[in-house]
């Protein structure tokens, strides 16, 4: 009894096999090659287009906060009051500036809590956020936005930026710098 394949044609009986010679080797390597680059490049432009930077958007949230300042979560609050509201808002240990604090307000950053707070440092009014941060690595950031200057420096596990006027940053800058660090 033999058993037949519908499927498998080949050779009928009594003729010889067709034999085809192997794809030339540099042909495979060719096409091997071609497709795990165009897999590569489209992966990474597609993660490009899709997934925006996240660098230094704890500042341009700052700066947003300084050009137009929210209504407060609190207003001219006292120093005690102003820890026990960052430590709820960013945690434990956080680096608050010792300056006349206008007002504090709770926003949300990438699905995380920044406390920015409206100083008074001198004649100048000052906008400070912080934020627990993620990265063990420092992200300084020091951007210039018309007349405002935005600094940000890393405190522990905090991320701290400070916008104020920049033809006064000589001077508001080192006091915040310092209190954060």
């Amino acid at each position: 009894m033999k058993v037949v394949e519908a499927e498998i044609t080949g050779p009928v009986e009594g003729e010889d096999a067709i034999v085809t010679p192997p794809r030339p080797l540099h042909r495979r390597v060719s096409v091997s090659l071609l497709f795990t680059l165009s897999v590569l490049i489209g992966t990474v432009v597609t993660i490009y287009t899709v997934f925006p930077a996240r660098h230094g958007v704890l500042a341009d949230v700052a700066i947003a906060q300084h050009k137009e300042p929210p209504a407060w979560d609190l207003a001219a609050p006292t120093p005690t009051e102003l820890r026990a509201w960052a430590i709820g808002v960013v945690g434990k240990d956080v680096p608050l500036p010792n300056a006349s604090v206008i007002g504090a307000k709770k926003v949300e950053l990438l699905k995380r809590h920044v406390a920015v707070m409206r100083l008074r440092v001198g004649a100048d009014e000052i906008t400070y956020a912080v934020q627990h941060s993620r990265s063990a690595s420092p992200e300084n950031v020091d951007r210039q936005d018309g007349d405002l200057r935005a600094v940000g420096w890393h405190t522990g596990s905090f991320s701290c930026v400070a916008v104020g006027p920049k033809a006064t940053s000589a001077t508001w800058l080192p006091q915040l710098t310092r209190a954060g660090s």
